[in-house]
């Protein structure tokens, strides 16, 4: 294994296969400094696009660091899905009122608020979504994968943070995730806020200002979030020297997905790459799992044929969606009667202090990475969760890397969320009943019920799971 470029593999999902430079970014305080630093040094563009971004202290901190590139006379760009933000038109509406600042929704409707027989109406149109992440500056830098924008997804929320993980790119996919943008800021699924709230230039001086005193009163962050240049320059270094040559591809859906027209781009090329019958080894991490019968199938005769799969992802116990556990929990017997390798992760996981800085050791853990290894060669990171919700509603992003070094990084991070002290296996005992094994330094644990879960939670997915609702999930 080097750290050098590897050689471009012939079964690309995609013709579009060319050297960039990669790292990963497991970490939540540099997921969060790099984006502030590339944001601080950013001299032409800044283009973003979210599905989520909440106004905390991380949504705050990231806005400053928008709305100072903007002052500088950077042009930022910010795309978000309108579902998310909405309520939170009038503080996005004083940040476009800046001239270098324009604010573009995915998928809105103007009726919402009043309107509860429209929106019903237009609800088959409406559940369409732009799950895509990406943080593009200079059109020289980017960062894409499974982070949103909110203290949960840096490690800063002080009861719940999600174990997640970014790839930051450069090099000639950095274009192609310009170009990405490109396609959704122009397309007619996207709506620029002015049309909804207008502001004026007084508003974001008036924004400015309150964000600057706010940042300066801000003293129980636990990460630095000064001025000096030299330090960001640093950050963007130190990335940079970790970064492996390799051949990758951009992987993403069209906004018209969003129209309802029958697309599953992004789900057939990962169905592609996961059908190979040559594969040895799938190592899967997905916040939210839901895989069908075809797709318990394919995993079946792959173990069938010697292979290995392995899956971590949410337990009830865990997952902030309970409808799409329950729908993950109709497939979890079948799983393990294929041969996978079915994790759970704990919500007290020790491998939790990596991502929380705010209380580490009482902030619950939860999963929401999106990434996949394939025979320690191949990985895929992006917004991709393996759910009905991602291949046929949703908008979706993600890279596509032919690399055994970085391959074997996504591997080892995998590796350690299945550690018996950060997830529980699950399993059959001898009477063909599940059940959850875990261990410590004090030995091994095992469950005969969802570890760590009220009753009312288990009744709620008890319902869920009742409910016809899978495709929507």
């Amino acid at each position: 294994m080097s750290d050098g470029a590897d050689q471009e593999g012939a079964d690309a999902p995609t013709s579009r296969v060319r050297q960039s430079r990669f790292c990963l970014l497991p970490d939540s305080e540099e997921a969060f400094a790099l984006r502030a630093a590339t944001a601080r040094l950013a001299e032409k563009t800044l283009d973003l696009q979210y599905y989520i971004w909440d106004d905390d202290r991380i949504g705050k901190l990231l806005v400053y660091r928008a709305l100072e590139a903007a002052r500088r006379g950077v042009r930022v760009r910010l795309l978000l899905d309108h579902a998310n933000q909405l309520g939170r038109d009038v503080k996005w509406a004083a940040l476009n009122a800046h001239p270098n600042v324009e604010i573009r929704l995915f998928n809105p409707f103007r009726g919402r608020y009043k309107h509860i027989l429209q929106w019903l109406y237009h609800a088959p149109r409406l559940n369409h979504r732009m799950h895509n992440k990406a943080w593009i500056a200079d059109g020289e830098h980017a960062i894409v994968g499974g982070r949103n924008i909110s203290d949960h997804y840096f490690g800063v929320h002080p009861e719940a943070n999600f174990r997640d993980l970014d790839l930051y790119a450069r090099g000639p996919i950095v274009e192609e995730t310009r170009a990405a943008f490109e396609s959704y800021w122009n397309s007619d699924v996207t709506v620029h806020l002015r049309t909804l709230k207008r502001r004026s230039r007084d508003d974001a001086d008036r924004l400015w200002e309150e964000l600057n005193q706010w940042c300066q009163a801000l003293d129980d962050f636990p990460y630095r979030h000064e001025q000096d240049p030299a330090r960001f320059q640093q950050i963007v270094r130190d990335a940079d020297a970790r970064q492996i040559t390799a051949p990758a591809a951009l992987l993403f859906d069209t906004p018209d997905k969003a129209k309802g027209v029958t697309q599953r781009l992004m789900g057939d090329q990962l169905a592609e790459l996961l059908s190979r019958r040559s594969l040895r080894e799938i190592l899967i991490e997905a916040g939210y799992f839901i895989p069908g019968d075809d797709f318990v199938r394919t995993l079946g005769d792959m173990h069938a044929n010697g292979g290995r799969i392995a899956l971590l992802t949410n337990g009830l116990a865990t997952n902030d969606v309970i409808a799409a556990h329950a729908a993950y929990a109709h497939y979890r017997r079948d799983l393990v009667k294929a041969g996978v390798e079915v994790h759970e992760l704990q919500p007290n996981a020790r491998a939790r202090r990596h991502l929380a800085r705010l209380k580490p050791g009482r902030s619950m853990s939860a999963l929401h990475t999106k990434a996949m290894v394939l025979d320690r060669r191949e990985l895929f990171v992006g917004s991709f969760n393996l759910d009905p919700r991602s291949a046929n509603l949703n908008t979706e992003m993600g890279y596509y890397v032919n690399s055994e070094a970085l391959a074997h990084r996504v591997a080892a991070f995998i590796e350690e969320g299945m550690a018996p002290q950060n997830s529980y296996r699950v399993g059959l005992d001898d009477q063909g009943r599940l059940e959850w094994g875990a261990g410590d330094e004090r030995g091994p644990v095992r469950y005969h019920r969802e570890p760590r879960v009220s009753k009312a939670r288990w009744l709620a997915s008890r319902f869920f799971a009742l409910l016809p609702i899978e495709n929507l999930l």
